[in-house]
């Protein structure tokens, strides 16, 4: 690692990612995936810890509705900015990109996920029923088969000519039925689906007004104040239980990818903690194996070592996700393995 906080491996993507000035919103959008990426492993840290190492209490409480009213949402957002900066491509190299990079990942670390849980003694779901991923995703990989999901539905969409406008829209809609309760039959999924599609529908609508763009253009002294101030408004809705409400979900969630875009533009803009766009750009293999590590690291602190000190625990625990899943994926390149984290096309040298 170099005192930048990026290593060698994933230097010349980041240098790729900072020729020209709409490659310039690329860089920004690997600093939103590093904040997003961090959010979700302190997440995920301060749900795995028990009571004999936290106690939940009005801060414990407000900090994880702090992080849950925008975090994924983000991830949604962006990949739907994404998603329509692409959709000139054909449908086949669309689909088939998705495959490699989401389907692929969701099914083997699922199965590498729980198969581990399994020989740990702590799932309560036998091997033999595994094969249920094919249509009920567990954990954290629920993200992964939504967002497969949605991807398709809106290429597809776009690709028989309906405006990235309609589909919001529609994503919109779906989400509104929320309000009132409306049925949509037994399958889980169709709940996740119905509660995010809309963020992804609204990152596409951005990236057609060019909306990072303007974030990236508003001069940087403006950034970390709009940062901080949107920030602010969720930690105090989060306080009084607004969270918690149906009605605030969506302004909350806008808010929050509001305020996490400014602060990506202003540590883009003055070249501050990198580390957070190494994140971002190793986001997908920090998600599909930090839960493996942070879990570990609990344990040796817990059982190994007796400190149940929770700061030491959000601390070790926060970084080990982080900085041990970029060692495996660092690992895995070196090794020449690169089939653990996504499936390469046969284009890829």
């Amino acid at each position: 690692m170099n005192p930048s906080g990026i290593s060698t491996l994933d230097r010349a993507a980041v240098d790729a990612s900072r020729t020209g000035a709409q490659s310039q919103r690329i860089a920004l959008i690997d600093y939103a995936k590093g904040i997003g990426i961090f959010l979700v492993v302190l997440g995920h840290v301060l749900r795995g810890l028990d009571g004999s190492v936290l106690q939940e209490n009005a801060l414990t409480q407000a900090l994880d509705q702090w992080i849950y009213a925008f975090h994924m949402p983000l991830f949604f957002f962006l990949s739907g900015y994404l998603a329509e900066r692409s959709v000139s491509k054909p449908l086949s190299t669309l689909v088939s990109s998705k495959l490699r990079a989401i389907a692929y990942p969701y099914f083997l670390w699922s199965v590498i996920q729980e198969t581990l849980r399994h020989l740990a003694g702590i799932s309560d779901q036998p091997l033999s029923s595994l094969w249920r991923i094919m249509y009920l995703p567990i954990l954290q990989f629920w993200f992964l088969y939504v967002l497969f999901a949605v991807s398709l539905v809106y290429l597809l969409l776009r690709k028989l000519k309906v405006p990235a406008a309609v589909c919001f829209a529609g994503f919109a809609l779906l989400f509104a039925s929320e309000f009132i309760d409306l049925s949509l039959g037994p399958w889980p999924v169709l709940y996740m689906i119905r509660l995010n599609a809309v963020y992804f529908g609204l990152g596409a609508i951005a990236s057609r007004v060019d909306w990072v763009g303007q974030i990236q253009r508003v001069q940087h002294s403006i950034l970390l104040p709009s940062a901080f101030f949107g920030f602010s408004l969720i930690a105090l809705a989060a306080i009084v239980n607004l969270t918690r409400l149906e009605l605030w979900l969506f302004p909350l969630a806008v808010l929050g990818i509001f305020a996490s875009l400014s602060l990506a533009a202003y540590l883009d803009t003055v070249q501050r903690f990198s580390v957070l766009q190494t994140w971002g750009l190793r986001s997908l293999e920090i998600f599909v194996a930090h839960t493996i590590f942070t879990a570990a690291a609990r344990i040796v602190l817990q059982t190994g070592l007796h400190i149940h000190q929770p700061v030491i625990h959000i601390i070790v625990g926060t970084a080990v996700g982080l900085g041990a899943s970029l060692w495996l994926y660092r690992l895995c390149m070196q090794l020449r393995l690169p089939y653990l984290f996504r499936l390469q096309s046969a284009s890829a040298s």
